[in-house]
């Protein structure tokens, strides 16, 4: 039997669009009553993901070590604003505008990119736009105080969302992220922060997710068995160290009949093997009595006997292994595996192509980062301030990061030293030079050895212009032959 194929009628969107402008899937998230249900694992769920991911961040080594290689290289990084090219003086004045607004902040930039890079750990990070009228620095009022006094809308403070206060999504009709409920750790009513006031940096929106997903997802089953293990292990070195307590008592002690005062007694002998430990406050206290013979008479066998059982030998299982293989699984997850090469015992350490390649594969990664926290800046933020200054959206600048690697200066110059071999003419470049002054932390070219460069060229074109318009000398003339 053949299927039967039903073709949907467009229904009016939210936004009024009917007919060929109308949309009419949707993105598949999985989301009811503000509740995303992408992650089918409940313990990295919603509020227990959150303390989750938390956990895993602050007290594992691995984890921490790949977060914090991430936020050291994201915070050196040098960010610029680029003007709109050919608007001149005007885009030169809409860029420093930008430049104000970043460095006007009630709280510094790399502050609020660590706040932002937040989002590597729980997938999204949500920054609530509170802005200012730019009056003046001894304005009495915090909210207007500025260093400007142009009476502009500037920016008070990205202030952060922290992700252990969300209560649910405000979603749209069409799977749109309309806005967050947040409820505040110290009681209250929910609050609800509109995507209009707020910026939400994600690392990947796949579904349009704004949960986006956590850099450390992929490590969470390594990290689940690596803590198990350590756990294991330490518990196993305690007992090694020890010995495993063996307490003999009477049987008549351990009977399922016994009376209620027998069984207090050897439950508290049992409380004994289980908390005797080899510290300073190691140790136990047991009767002397004895039993006796046949005859009554007392013997050397005591009542209550206490042995500590050690190993008699090496365990079959090497946990530092196990552990160190699970580390590596942690870092590689994150791409920055690296961080472990030659520190395994009994394994290469690893050649130097293969630590530049992955180190310039995580380089690269942290670029992706960058650019997930600099998209909201130039898509969001810098639109709704020119709507608020009622600026020329012509003149709108964008915030450009920088390198997060250093450049191989070693390899620049060779490379500049290849085509300039085969030709192509580099200098004199006034942009070419600087950029290499700028990768090389050179100082900027003064004006005076500006105007002076430009001199000299100025006298080399007019010496070669007088050589080539110079009118021959008589012996000159005599000397040229008649064929010439």
């Amino acid at each position: 039997m053949a299927r039967k194929t039903t073709i949907a009628k467009a229904e009016p969107a939210p936004s009024g669009q009917t007919g060929r402008f109308a949309e009419i899937g949707v993105a598949g998230l999985k989301v009811a009553s503000g509740y995303v249900f992408e992650e089918y694992l409940p313990s990295l769920r919603g509020a227990q993901g959150i303390r989750t991911y938390q956990e895993m961040s602050q007290n594992d080594a691995t984890v921490g070590a790949v977060l914090k290689a991430v936020e050291l290289i994201i915070r050196a990084v040098t960010w610029d604003v680029q003007p709109v090219e050919d608007k001149g003086k005007a885009g030169d004045e809409a860029a420093e505008f930008v430049k104000s607004l970043l460095g006007d902040m009630s709280h510094s930039w790399a502050d609020f990119l660590a706040e932002a890079m937040s989002m590597l750990v729980y997938g999204w990070a949500w920054h609530e736009v509170v802005l200012k009228r730019r009056i003046g620095p001894y304005e009495a009022n915090p909210a207007n105080r500025s260093r400007f006094t142009d009476g502009k809308i500037g920016v008070r403070k990205l202030a952060p969302r922290s992700q252990d206060t969300l209560d649910r999504w405000e979603m749209q009709d069409d799977g749109g992220i309309a806005g967050m409920w947040q409820q505040p750790p110290l009681g209250g009513g929910t609050v609800y922060l509109p995507i209009e006031r707020s910026l939400l940096f994600r690392t990947v929106s796949r579904k349009n997710s704004p949960e986006g997903q956590s850099v450390l997802r992929t490590a969470y089953r390594a990290w689940y068995k690596l803590k198990s293990i350590e756990d294991y292990e330490a518990i196993g070195i305690e007992r090694e160290l020890a010995g495993l307590p063996i307490i003999s008592i009477p049987s008549e002690y351990l009977r399922a009949d016994a009376p209620a005062a027998h069984k207090a007694i050897a439950a508290k002998y049992e409380k004994m093997a289980r908390d005797v430990k080899f510290n300073e406050q190691g140790g136990c206290v047991k009767p002397s009595d004895t039993y006796p013979d046949k005859d009554g008479s007392p013997t050397n066998v005591p009542l209550v006997d206490i042995k500590l059982l050690t190993s008699g030998g090496q365990r079959t299982i090497d946990t530092d292994k196990t552990i160190q293989r699970y580390q590596r699984t942690i870092a590689r997850a994150a791409l920055a595996d690296f961080l472990m090469l030659g520190s395994s015992t009994g394994t290469a350490p690893g050649s130097y192509s293969m630590h530049e390649g992955k180190v310039d594969l995580f380089m690269r990664a942290c670029e992706a980062v960058l650019d997930q926290i600099v998209q909201p800046l130039n898509r969001f933020l810098l639109p709704r301030l020119w709507r608020y200054n009622n600026i020329d959206p012509d003149l709108m600048p964008t915030i450009v990061p920088g390198h997060v690697q250093p450049t191989n200066l070693e390899l620049l110059g060779r490379y500049i030293a290849d085509i300039a071999g085969a030709g192509a003419p580099l200098f004199p470049d006034e942009e070419l030079e600087n950029y290499l002054r700028s990768e090389a932390r050179l100082p900027e070219k003064s004006p005076e050895a500006i105007a002076l460069q430009e001199d000299m060229r100025r006298a080399e074109e007019a010496a070669r212009t007088a050589m080539a318009e110079r009118v021959p000398s008589s012996n000159e003339a005599m000397d040229k032959p008649e064929d010439a």
